[in-house]
């Protein structure tokens, strides 16, 4: 699996990172859990602290397209995520 970023944003109203990129895998499009590891590891956070959104597949293609916003702590992801 591969992940190429291609945006990141701070967002000053609700305290978050936010994140559009695009995932490049062989065989099955990888568990959520797996990528939210990935993007852990290149920002340096808890895979708790993130919330994965709209991943969408490139028909096809071995490609998906996602958004996922980071949060600082539990609590604020509680607050805003469902």
């Amino acid at each position: 699996m591969d992940i190429m970023f291609e945006r990141y944003e701070e967002n000053t109203g609700v305290p978050r990172k936010e994140i559009d990129f695009t995932l490049n895998f062989d065989g099955a499009i990888p568990s959520k859990e797996s990528i939210k590891d990935e993007i852990s590891l290149c920002y340096g956070s808890s895979n708790e602290l993130i919330a994965l959104d709209k991943l969408r597949t490139i028909k096809g293609k071995k490609k998906a397209n996602g958004k996922a916003r980071i949060y600082s702590d539990l609590a604020t992801l509680k607050k805003y995520e469902r």
